[in-house]
């Protein structure tokens, strides 16, 4: 599935919505053994997390032609390790499931992350956000857009998923100035150095219930 509105054209993005309180482990018992054994020692509920999202990130990949390429393992610090020739980024959350895959040739990297539309727990947003990123959250809770918190939230997890497996460094939330656009665009100023490229480029929706931001670094 391609979705023009958050993705770059040459990406494949493939969603689950699940009930939010139940658990279903047929995906993860269609993956391979040693994608399985990945959260082999986990709860049910993380299975089932798990398991959806890797469907999602092998349907991804089948949608770009790239069939019988293996297991998608786990590389450093949990990154995905995706086919040679593509990149991607994985993301879940109560009752909701994605994954999204394009080929390097086109996209260098990709980030994804979801979650609820509605309030950090109390205490979060203080350990997240910059002083200039506050400004931009009382904007946008003033044209309405619910869970304002929550979206910067995922606009750092999403700049970081892109950001690591380019880089393999770590990336605090205070390393990266978020612009988040009343259009639903973004812009993630890297504070690091050195640093291969001076921002992230992004995209972001409230769609239903849950907050979605992408974000991409194009070949």
């Amino acid at each position: 599935m391609q979705d023009e509105e958050l993705f770059p054209s040459a990406a494949r993005y493939v969603y689950i919505l699940s009930e939010p309180k139940g658990v279903d482990l047929t995906n993860y018992h269609e993956l391979d053994p040693l994608e399985q054994l990945l959260v082999s020692q986990s709860v049910d509920r993380r299975k089932a997390e798990f398991g959806d999202a890797r469907w999602c990130a092998h349907r991804a990949l089948h949608e770009l032609g790239a069939d019988n390429r293996g297991p998608i393992l786990r590389g450093e610090r949990g990154m995905p390790l995706w086919p040679e020739g593509f990149t991607g980024s994985l993301t879940h959350t109560k009752g909701f499931r994605a994954a999204v895959a394009a080929p390097k040739s086109k996209v260098l990297a990709l980030g994804v992350d979801a979650e609820p539309a509605e309030p950090l727990p109390e205490g979060v947003l203080e350990q997240i956000a910059r002083r200039g990123e506050l400004s931009q959250l009382h904007k946008l809770r003033a044209a309405g857009i619910k869970g304002a918190d929550r979206l910067l939230f995922c606009a750092k997890e999403a700049v970081y998923k892109a950001w690591f497996p380019m880089t393999h460094r770590w990336l605090g939330f205070e390393d990266a100035e978020i612009d988040l656009r009343l259009d639903g665009t973004l812009v993630a100023y890297l504070l690091v150095r050195p640093t291969p490229l001076p921002f992230i480029e992004g995209r972001w929706r409230v769609r239903g219930n849950y907050v979605i931001v992408s974000t991409a670094i194009k070949a």
